[in-house]
């Protein structure tokens, strides 16, 4: 019967309870054609979104909202602060926003709030554009909003305008200078200023009200003397709450023409002024603002009082705050206009239109934003979390495809490979047959990644994700690069037994030309403060592009289209002439250069490690591995261990990465001690004191590749901050710098095979607790000179850091 008026078991959402059902129930129940086709579309959104928390059922309230049966979970619409006096079918919520910029996540935050607690109590939202300052405002603009907002799936009313409104809240003004409750002040701005925080009335403040009326009129003509007016309310100078001294509610805007009137008007009321007024007459029962107008909440109730509107309750949520990120519309109106971004729907803007074309589905811009709900805690938040919710939607359906980057191409010849590249079909999902296959091109010769080639020994057998196992009986090599290699392939044999699968290419005509953009923070510095301007930190290196090739079937891909690169990550298509494919964060800490995790295109770690093997388990390379090797079908994924549950001696612990010397100076206090700016890929360089000046000479240090361990403690030496060391042999030969291979670059992280975990954040220097005087002794070069822990090879993606000629040689 539930089923007949309405679309689930709870309403007009999805929840747990419909799912508990719909498992209860076991099988479609063909006859009853209401639950049938509840339970068929349950079952398709099990198929599709087969991780998603589904919400818990509501339950009606005595004041006739409702709440999550069993409480709110962790991650969950947080609608507990509930609207004062809401009666249920009569609340209206209304979004005003300016059009003077492009909605951004934070605008999104209040838009979806609103929407949701009318929704929830069955009433309605206002879309309303507070549109009375045409210095600012643009048709541009109020075309973008409503996009977005039809973006984000919100219905609301037909939409309105304050500027319409104008005439009427020049009669509330009138009204009130008859009413004692304003006068206009030729007080300099400047003057206001200073007089408002000292408490200092006005001389205008007590003039007669024919003057009063007199400077109006100028101020609506904008005449010459009328453009030197404001209108004031008046209120208390001496109220502790500033905002209540005397704000100014009219101005003279005669400069710009307003975007819909043009100069109809000459002086326009501000927002404290008509949003209030226009609240009430247009019906809102509850006026959601964030934290911001706290301390306006005193002034909105007083417009209300005086001008004889219906009372507006207000209920405040706190501002959505992100690291490295600026949500002020100015100062991203300053970042379009300077081009420190190519506009606003910049993938790296926190524009809605920037977040979705880096990736993120509405859907999981929703969730975030219900999860925040109306708390009123206040706090600066990393990205991570969105898009942890947003990789969770997008896995279970997109489909995979094979890129490898250009430099990092090894010619494999297959002896028993096909004469010419012949087609297979493979699925686009390896859980989602339904998704349809691709052609995938087998070839005598395929392309595999050097980074891979590093690890291999001849005569192993490894396996070609998605073809089959194969023996590589041949290395060829020059120097530490892998020049080609050659086997014969052994499809007989199981994937389970091999510990290496690589991705590959069909060396072929019909490859896809790509370019892997990966993006960083816009800023290097998390927050700031007043006075600090965020365009003095813009990140230089917020953009990284590899060339790469794909196999053929990506020209099957249309922009907008979101994928996952095997073992390299997800992605949207950007552009398709030229195809140009954005990486799509995975919901793991970003570095500010941009950098994050592994790259796997550079040759940092997680690459081709060993797939665990599991009792049962199916071939690993059926499975979606977005970093690293493929896992086992059935493998559960261990969870992520805290820094203090590693053990100490875990050399991934450490973070180990090439750096170039890009500047270096004497101690100015210490005889034995260089001072040096290291280049590791970073906005900024990292400053190490190292005790080299014995055995090196300035200009042997000046723009030299070094190793060096970039997460240490910072600690003075003699009164400059060293944060990092430069890594070193001690031998026979003397004091050597470890020297990565020719073709690594700054920034990339040294790997050990076998060792895959992430760097902790800072090292711990307590006794018993400091992964490094552990680690330490293991470090040492062999009787090749390669630098080696514990027998795992210290390798960059261009091959194995070595020195000069010490042997069998202590690291340090």
């Amino acid at each position: 019967r539930l089923l007949t008026d309405q679309s689930y078991v709870s309403g007009a959402n999805a929840t747990q309870q419909d799912f508990a059902q719909w498992a209860a129930i076991k099988s479609c129940p063909e006859k009853q054609l209401h639950v049938a086709r509840w339970w068929q579309h349950l079952a398709a959104l099990k198929k599709m979104f087969p991780l998603k928390k589904w919400p818990a059922a509501e339950v009606e309230k005595k004041d006739g909202a409702s709440r999550k049966e069993g409480g709110k979970c962790k991650d969950e619409a947080n609608l507990e602060n509930r609207l004062v006096n809401a009666v249920q079918g009569g609340v209206v919520t209304r979004f005003p926003p300016e059009p003077s910029g492009y909605l951004h996540i934070g605008h999104a935050k209040a838009a979806l709030l609103n929407a949701t607690y009318a929704e929830v109590y069955g009433g309605k939202v206002l879309l309303r554009f507070d549109d009375t300052n045409p210095s600012k405002e643009k048709m541009e603009y109020q075309e973008a909003i409503l996009a977005d907002m039809k973006l984000l799936g919100i219905n609301h009313e037909p939409v309105t305008f304050s500027s319409d409104c104008i005439d009427e809240l020049e009669k509330d003004m009138e009204k009130m200078l008859h009413n004692g409750f304003s006068y206009v002040d030729d007080t300099p701005a400047a003057q206001m200023k200073e007089e408002r925080d000292a408490g200092i009335e006005s001389k205008c403040r007590n003039q007669p009200l024919e003057e009063n009326l007199r400077r109006w009129k100028e101020m609506l003509a904008g005449s010459e003397q009328g453009l030197t007016y404001a209108c004031r309310a008046k209120i208390d100078m001496q109220c502790p709450n500033k905002c209540m001294r005397d704000p100014v509610f009219y101005r003279c805007k005669v400069d710009e023409p307003h975007h819909r009137h043009g100069f109809k008007y000459k002086a326009y009321p501000t927002y404290d002024f008509c949003c209030a007024i226009i609240d009430s007459r247009t019906g809102v029962t509850h006026a959601l603002r964030s934290l911001e107008y706290s301390d306006r909440k005193a002034m909105y109730n007083w417009v209300l009082e005086v001008t004889g509107c219906k009372h507006v309750e207000i209920s405040e949520f706190s501002r959505m705050n992100f690291d490295y990120t600026v949500l002020s519309k100015r100062k991203l109106t300053k970042l379009v206009d300077t081009g420190a971004v190519t506009g606003w729907d910049d993938p790296r803007m926190p524009t809605v239109r920037g977040v979705l074309r880096r990736g993120l589905t509405v859907e999981a811009l929703k969730e975030f934003v219900m999860t925040q709900g109306a708390s009123r805690n206040t706090n600066s938040m990393s990205w991570d979390k969105i898009w942890a919710i947003n990789k969770q939607m997008i896995d279970p359906v997109i489909p995979r495809y094979c890129a490898i980057a250009e430099d990092q191409f090894v010619e494999f010849t297959l002896s028993d490979g096909p004469a010419s590249p012949t087609v297979q079909k493979e699925n686009l999902h390896p859980k989602f047959a339904e998704m349809g296959t691709k052609d995938m091109y087998l070839a005598k010769k395929v392309y595999v990644r050097q980074v891979d080639c590093q690890v291999l020994a001849q005569g192993e057998e490894i396996t070609l994700m998605h073809w089959g196992n194969c023996f590589v009986e041949k290395i060829n090599k020059k120097g530490d690069t892998v020049t080609s290699l050659e086997g014969r392939l052994h499809l007989e044999g199981s994937p389970k037994t091999t510990k290496y699968k690589l991705n590959w290419l069909a060396v072929m005509d019909g490859l896809i030309d790509v370019t892997l953009r990966e993006l960083g923070f816009l800023f290097t510095k998390p927050t700031f403060v007043d006075e600090e301007d965020p365009l003095d930190y813009v990140n230089p290196k917020s953009q990284t592009d590899t060339k790469a090739k794909g196999e053929p079937a990506m020209l099957n891909l249309k922009k907008g289209d979101r994928l996952q690169v095997e073992r390299a990550g997800y992605y949207i298509v950007d552009s398709v002439k030229p195809m140009i494919l954005i990486e799509i964060p995975d919901g793991k800490e970003k570095k500010i250069s941009g950098e994050s995790r592994d790259d796997a295109w550079k040759g940092k770690e997680k690459e081709a490690k060993p797939a665990k093997e599991e009792k049962g388990g199916k071939a690993a390379e059926e499975e979606n591995g977005a970093k690293g090797a493929a896992k086992e079908k059935g493998a559960k994924a261990a969870p992520a261990k805290a820094a203090g549950d590693r053990p100490l001696d875990d050399v991934s612990r450490v973070d180990i990465q090439v750096g170039k010397i890009t500047k270096v100076w004497p101690h100015p206090d210490a005889d034995k001690l260089w001072c040096e700016e290291i280049d590791i890929g970073r906005a900024q360089p990292l400053l190490v004191c190292s005790g080299l000046r014995e055995h090196f000479t300035q200009e042997q240090m000046q723009d030299r590749m070094v190793v060096l361990i970039a997460n240490m403690k910072p600690v003075k030496m003699r009164g400059v901050e060293s944060q990092g060391m430069v890594l070193c042999s001690t031998g026979p030969a003397g004091v050597e710098l470890l020297a990565p291979p020719a073709g690594s670059k700054p920034g990339e992280r040294v790997f050990f095979e076998g060792y895959d975990g992430e760097p902790d954040e800072v090292l711990n220097t307590k006794t018993g607790k400091a992964p490094l005087e552990v680690i330490k002794p293991e470090l040492k070069t062999n009787g090749t000179c390669e630098a080696m822990f514990k027998g795992a090879k210290f390798m960059t993606g261009a091959g194995i850091v070595r020195t000069a000629s010490n042997k069998d040689s202590p690291i340090g």
